[in-house]
């Protein structure tokens, strides 16, 4: 099991503190495998009983059991990924992310794109474009207004007219972009409801949003130069599941009528 499963079936128990830690640990994997609790809490400015009460939040005895969990986690990945194949790594993408987001209750958001009068959605690069593109188009059939915002200076400028009638989806790969963090802090105080799209982890926009899914997208290496590659089949798989599941949603209230 990965650090961020563990952290999404333990999402409600964990404070901002706990998040802090963690986003630390997601980010420095390698050096913290060296650190002793100690030196782990001076770089993460928290007590040690802060990071033990952590470790047991996540279902640890304690930091040394949780050490060893990373240790294997890491050595497991290393041999796994050297074994995949390219295509082998194209399925895990696929069937992860199908799985996640089975798991995953959408009833409150099938109610929030049926309630809004506009969605508006904004991707971070080119890969989340197309796949927006395509909810768009797929919503359009169903008679509902999407707006796909191609830039950041589009997206600032139509700020104002987005209302609490309204929805955003923001989709991105490390749920980290830094120029879209003041646009999520507007949407909060205003009360519009944002659904954040992005990569596994316990990142900004998970933090920061009404919704948040996760679509998986491991690396591997293409080319002769053996170039590191993400492909983002999982976000498009998310958005198809998405489509259907709302198209679902739509036929069953059609048949209540």
């Amino acid at each position: 099991m990965k650090l961020q499963y563990l952290i999404q079936q333990h999402q409600a128990e964990l404070s901002e503190l706990d998040r802090g830690i963690l986003n630390y640990i997601l980010s420095h994997g390698d050096t913290v495998l060296s650190m002793g609790i100690v030196e782990l809490s001076e770089q993460v400015h928290v007590s040690k009983s802060s990071i033990l009460r952590l470790t047991k939040k996540l279902s640890f005895s304690g930091y040394s059991e949780f050490k060893y969990f990373l240790r294997h986690q890491q050595e497991q990945a290393t041999t796994i990924s050297q074994q995949k194949t390219i295509f082998e790594k194209q399925q895990e993408d696929i069937f992860a992310t199908l799985n996640y987001v089975k798991t995953v209750d959408l009833a409150a958001l099938n109610r929030l794109f049926d309630r809004s009068k506009t969605i508006y959605c904004y991707p971070t690069g080119f890969s989340q474009k197309k796949a927006l593109e395509e909810f768009s188009k797929m919503m359009l059939s169903m008679e509902k207004r999407v707006i796909v915002l191609p830039n950041k200076t589009e997206f600032d400028m139509v700020m104002p007219m987005i209302t609490a009638e309204d929805c955003v989806i923001i989709a991105s790969l490390s749920g980290e972009t830094e120029n879209v963090k003041e646009n999520l802090t507007t949407f909060a105080i205003r009360q519009i409801p944002v659904l954040t799209l992005s990569a596994p982890g316990d990142n900004y926009f998970a933090r920061h949003s009404t919704f948040h899914l996760t679509y998986y997208c491991d690396f591997f290496q293409i080319g002769r130069k053996k170039i590191p590659s993400q492909s983002l089949i999982g976000l498009s798989c998310l958005i198809d599941y998405l489509i259907r599941s709302y198209g679902l949603f739509t036929l069953q209230e059609g048949n209540h009528v």
